[in-house]
């Protein structure tokens, strides 16, 4: 029950830290000023929350913050694991294009095509990882199970992890299915340091195999500095990795004390 509570505080202070929730946070905060007539305060802050919403969304600060989160791993150049293990991105939970059942998301759908990949090259049991985040629904893992299955892989390889509901219970229910073999990791490239840094500290020996780069690596161009959504949501992606980061080390510096 506590940790519970603590996930779903952690979650909801997450969603106002990260954008858009941070921006919506700023808005509402000059609001008040204006309410309070403090008019010099609310146009310094309005002004800032312009720019800032600009700069999150234009291609080169997208590119700058993700930089260093899909730069720490290369691709491997050889595969060395007994599993591999995919985590979940996202789910469409009704997609009209599979008849209303689930589909996966575009992250985990490009993180799955990766995993087909490593999978047809060395032939090791998938291990699918994602829970239930909303009621009446089916868990990420079955979702991308039956995706790997309709790409033609034997059901009988495919191991399904449908309890954990963040990267860190991706880590605690994977070490219980692994023990002590080692593991491909899967994710998105900006996510792979932070499932790195969890991985390990529950003693798994990953071998990070990124996938989803979000960077496109041409020349910027004059719509690279035009606001768009698509480089706002990337954004958001990043500031959100970097979060996670700081607040990894911030519980482990905790526990070391404890």
């Amino acid at each position: 029950m506590l940790y519970k509570i603590i996930f779903f505080v952690s979650k909801t202070i997450g969603y106002f830290l990260v954008p858009p929730g941070f921006i919506v946070l700023l808005l509402i905060i000059t609001l008040l000023l204006l309410f309070l007539k403090k008019l010099r305060a609310a146009k310094i802050l309005l002004i800032f929350t312009l720019f800032l919403t600009y700069l999150l969304s234009i291609e080169p600060v997208k590119d700058m913050l993700l930089s260093p989160l899909e730069n720490r791993f290369n691709f491997p150049q050889s595969l060395n694991c007994n599993y591999i293990v995919v985590l979940g991105g996202g789910q469409i939970y009704h997609s009209k294009a599979f008849s209303n059942k689930p589909a996966p998301s575009c992250s985990t759908l490009k993180r799955l095509v990766v995993a087909l990949k490593v999978y047809k090259s060395i032939k090791k049991p998938i291990i699918v990882s994602g829970g239930l985040l909303r009621q009446n629904a089916y868990p990420e893992a079955y979702t991308m199970k039956n995706f790997l299955v309709r790409l033609g892989v034997g059901g009988n390889m495919i191991i399904e992890d449908n309890k954990s509901k963040n990267t860190f219970e991706n880590a605690l229910f994977v070490k219980r299915i692994v023990k002590h073999s080692k593991i491909c990791l899967i994710t998105s490239a900006y996510h792979m340091p932070r499932s790195m840094l969890i991985f390990k500290s529950f003693g798994i020996k990953a071998q990070p195999v990124p996938a989803d780069y979000k960077i496109y690596h041409t020349p910027y161009g004059y719509y690279s500095f035009v606001p768009h959504i698509g480089y706002f949501r990337d954004s958001s992606i990043a500031i959100k990795e970097y979060i996670g980061i700081a607040y990894f080390y911030l519980i482990e510096r905790f526990f070391k004390k404890v």
